[in-house]
């Protein structure tokens, strides 16, 4: 099949130019390539890959011809930046050990009663993770099933030598890889970076750990195929909590990555999403129920806090909000030995937030079901409305609030 080269990326060929405008994001239908649920082994179509339990990337000519399988969709190759985080801010390396998120939704008194438990699993979608940032050491959850280095898949999971997460896009076991932004290495710093350590600064649920799954970059196509692979990988492997980082808008009538939600929640597992950064009411990912999402407030200092950051999307569907603009917490360098902390603002950076005081929530009350963390995240956020005038109704249940949370 022949293919078209666009701003480096290669497209499935179709009858017209895609060319992509700054800012502009749109999918396209992977040509005779479907994503099928089949529970018998007895597949006689190409399977490309196998997504999850019954779950296969198979090669057709057309629907039609896989009528005999229960579900069938069509594979998307989705185009553009997808990252939830506002481009104007970048990292920087200030030495500063201020941090004043944690201030707002008072992390140091949640800390007298839990700090989170190795037992509670925070799953991270995104594009890249610094594994060796030395204010990172130890917080990544690890397969103790798998022999590292053996080349041989212990577990029988269908990932050989995944210790440490895997690397979706690149279909390998190497996640420290170093993305076009250090959006996964700051989330992921955000939820669980080292405390008390005399270093820069500290996770909100330093105790818990977290599952890293690189599932997006600039050397191929984000996929329906790679988004439920990713998905049903954290499900079977422990995760308690996912925490999404991304604009979804284009997904919300993508089966499969429905269907992914849907073996989420039907395990209990709790799935956090960033409301988006177009300043938009309503987001269109705001119909779907089963995401948990996150808008942000600003949280540079007391005078300005928790009024709506400019960016954050507000409105239907918008389940509460957590301190994002900004937030210091640590970012990649390509040196293991310099210890880098910077600022990023977006929604991107209010969901881990949240997500980390779910994980709180849950390492306190261990025998809590996921709607009763659900619940306890909501009831105990506080209100904001008096800073929110033009917005008030509109941005959920309000501001997290870790202490209040963990009691």
């Amino acid at each position: 099949m022949r293919n078209i080269l666009i701003l480096g990326l290669v497209l499935p060929a179709i009858s017209f130019a895609l060319p992509i405008k700054k800012n502009e994001r749109f999918r396209v239908q992977i040509p005779n390539e479907y994503i099928v649920h089949s529970t018998t082994k007895n597949i006689s179509d190409k399977i490309i890959k196998k997504l999850g339990k019954d779950l296969f990337l198979v090669r057709a000519q057309n629907k039609k011809s896989l009528s005999k399988y229960s579900k069938v969709s069509p594979n998307f190759a989705y185009y553009g930046n997808y990252l939830d985080i506002e481009e104007d801010n970048t990292p920087n390396d200030v030495n500063f050990s201020k941090q004043f998120h944690h201030e707002m939704i008072f992390t140091t008194k949640a800390w007298s009663i839990t700090k989170g438990s190795k037992d509670i699993i925070v799953a991270v979608t995104d594009n890249e993770f610094q594994i060796d940032h030395q204010d990172l050491t130890g917080i990544w959850w690890k397969n103790e099933s798998e022999i590292p280095g053996n080349g041989i898949d212990d577990d029988n999971n269908g990932y050989i030598d995944d210790v440490i997460g895997w690397d979706f896009m690149g279909d390998d076991n190497d996640v420290d890889t170093y993305g076009d932004t250090t959006h996964g290495t700051h989330v992921s710093g955000i939820i669980a970076a080292n405390s008390n350590n005399t270093l820069e600064g500290s996770g909100i649920a330093p105790g818990v750990k977290v599952m890293p799954l690189r599932w997006y970059g600039s050397e191929r196509a984000w996929t329906s195929a790679i988004i439920a692979e990713t998905y049903h990988y954290a499900v079977d492997n422990g995760a308690k909590i996912i925490s999404t980082s991304y604009n979804i808008d284009a997904l919300v009538d993508d089966e499969v990555y429905i269907d992914s939600i849907k073996y989420a929640r039907d395990h209990d597992v709790l799935i956090f999403n960033s409301a988006g950064n177009g300043g938009q009411k309503d987001p269109a990912r705001g119909v779907l129920d089963d995401l948990i999402l996150v808008c942000s407030v600003k949280s540079s200092s007391a005078k300005d806090q928790d009024k709506k950051s400019s960016f954050s999307n507000y409105g239907a569907g918008i389940d509460i909000c957590a301190p994002g603009d900004p937030i210091y917490a640590p970012v990649q360098s390509n040196n293991a030995d310099q210890i880098r902390y910077g600022e990023l603002s977006g929604t991107s950076m209010a969901t881990p937030v949240a997500a980390a005081v779910a994980a709180l929530i849950w390492s306190a009350h261990p025998n809590y079901s996921d709607e009763e963390v659900r619940e306890k995240l909501y009831s105990t956020a506080d209100n904001i409305d008096s800073r929110n005038f033009w917005y008030r109704g509109k941005l959920g249940h309000g501001r997290v609030n870790a202490f209040n949370a963990v009691q």
